[in-house]
């Protein structure tokens, strides 16, 4: 094995050099108690090995405590690591711009471990970085206000992403990386991740420039909604009037139970998700559209008909029905708009379907890009290249620009990666790697305004298309709702 040595502030380590790139794998940017804010890593003596993925958070997808993954060595609450992919050539004293990516899974599930940056750092030219956060209860729980315990900070996934951006910030030279030339990017939860971040002071100043592919607002919860969701914890747990060392004492398993018993409580949305704390990140869903989110470059876009994989998965995660949601705008929004809305909308199939996907992920990323564009370069894209089950559905467009082998692979994205679906892949991961170096796509790919709603349309066949969806769009009128913004 050819091993690469880097010294990083808390200790030196060793990584590995696979099909060009660099890699160093499960290196630890920060630690946490349970249920406190990261801090800087110990450091330790002589080489540490990273040349295996450390430990993913613990986490669980769905209301039963059976399916949670909590043991190690595979899952450990000691789990914020990061992931570095670096390419083996470059010229001598170059700086490379870096792509750091934030994976999805509504808040409770996922890894950046699964995502193989090899390809997309020898590519590109640039150095790419996955991280790890924490996860569902351990990262995502108003507990601070539920128990009256300001002890307990708000938002720990939150602010372990911004632990990573700062560790980067701090390391990333010593692996040739530019730390002035950061660009952060994500999927769904990542995406969402990605646009309150452009909104948290504390994170200003750690990135350049920012990626966000379906979602912006509409999983996020409301700071009224967080307490209520985080009394459904303490009354599962039985810890009325507990203080943050009851927490800590509890076993693990409790307290994914206690998950699974509030995501019943709570159908239609996420059990654990970010909230507008007014601390963090502004306190309202108003405050954030008034705010100015950072002023860098943009690329935003969402998948054509989000909404399927949802349809198609079991249990109540987001709605899809009309009677849901009806309800939920018409609660949120009021009549007038609600019917507004809704009647830009064929009472079918296709329509129910385009309405919930607008409503889940695609209108909220492009109502962020609309706000963003009056102020920074932005471009925006929708994903319609298509499953032979599951249309253009969330999620998709990770099947093709990042590295997903095997039969299951091929089943996710409708079919093996050559032909045209690999030259697809390869476009939209050349778009990705030139705004990570520059700044902005490459150069077919023109500027959005919500005046000319310049949108790029990803599939077989390329092409950009003037304000695409457009009834729908003035609809909505610039408003965004969700499951759990409401109080």
């Amino acid at each position: 094995m050819d091993r690469r040595n880097v010294t990083t502030q808390a200790g030196r380590i060793v990584g590995m050099c696979v099909d060009g790139v660099l890699r160093w794998l499960g290196i630890p940017y920060a630690q946490a108690d349970r249920f406190a804010a990261p801090v800087a890593p110990q450091s330790w003596a002589g080489e540490r090995d990273a040349t295996m993925p450390a430990p993913q958070c613990p986490q669980m997808y769905g209301n039963s405590a059976k399916r949670a993954r909590l043991s190690p060595p595979a899952f450990d609450e000691n789990c914020l690591t990061l992931n570095i992919y670096a390419p083996e050539s470059r010229l001598e004293g170059e700086r490379l711009p870096v792509y750091v990516w934030i994976h999805g899974g509504a808040f409770v599930a996922g890894s950046g471990n699964p995502y193989d940056g090899t390809h997309l750092a020898r590519m590109g030219g640039i150095i790419v970085v996955t991280i790890n956060y924490r996860l569902g209860v351990l990262g995502f729980v108003n507990f601070g206000d539920a128990l009256d315990d300001p002890s307990i900070p708000s938002n720990l996934g939150l602010r372990d992403q911004i632990a990573a951006l700062q560790w980067v910030r701090d390391n990333i030279e010593a692996f040739g990386g530019d730390p002035s030339h950061i660009t952060i990017g994500g999927q769904s939860a990542g995406s969402m991740s990605v646009a309150l971040l452009l909104h948290a002071p504390l994170a200003h100043g750690l990135f350049q420039q920012a990626i966000m592919q379906s979602g912006a607002t509409s999983l996020i919860h409301s700071r009224t909604r967080s307490e209520a969701i985080g009394r459904n914890y303490v009354t599962a747990l039985g810890l009325k009037g507990a203080k943050i060392e009851d927490l800590r004492a509890l076993d693990l398993r409790r307290l994914f139970e206690a998950q699974a018993a509030a995501g019943a409580a709570n159908p239609g949305t996420v059990p654990a998700a970010p909230w507008l704390d007014g601390d963090l990140v502004p306190p309202s869903l108003e405050a954030l559209h008034q705010e100015r989110a950072a002023a860098v470059p943009l690329m935003a876009g969402a998948t054509g008909l989000e909404i399927r994989l949802f349809e198609l998965m079991p249990g109540d995660i987001l709605p899809t029905s009309w009677s849901a949601l009806e309800t939920l705008l018409e609660d949120q929004l009021g009549s007038e708009a609600s019917q507004r809305i809704v009647k830009a909308y064929p009472r079918t199939t296709t329509g129910r379907r385009a309405l919930a996907s607008d409503l889940a992920f695609a209108m909220s990323t492009r109502h962020f890009a609309d706000r963003h564009a009056a102020h920074s370069p932005t471009w925006f894209y929708r994903f319609d290249y298509a499953h032979p089950i599951a249309g253009a559905t969330h999620g998709l467009d990770l099947t093709l620009t990042w590295p997903m082998r095997g039969l299951r692979a091929a089943l996710a994205r409708g079919g093996p990666m050559t032909g045209r679906r690999a030259v697809l892949g390869q476009r939209m991961t050349n778009h990705i790697a030139h705004f990570v170096r520059h700044g902005s796509p490459a150069d077919d790919w023109p500027r959005y305004t919500p005046d000319s709603g310049q949108t790029m349309l990803f599939n077989l066949v390329d092409r950009v298309e003037a304000c695409p969806d457009a009834e729908r769009w003035r609809a909505w009128n610039g408003a965004d709702v969700g499951p759990a913004l409401a109080s």
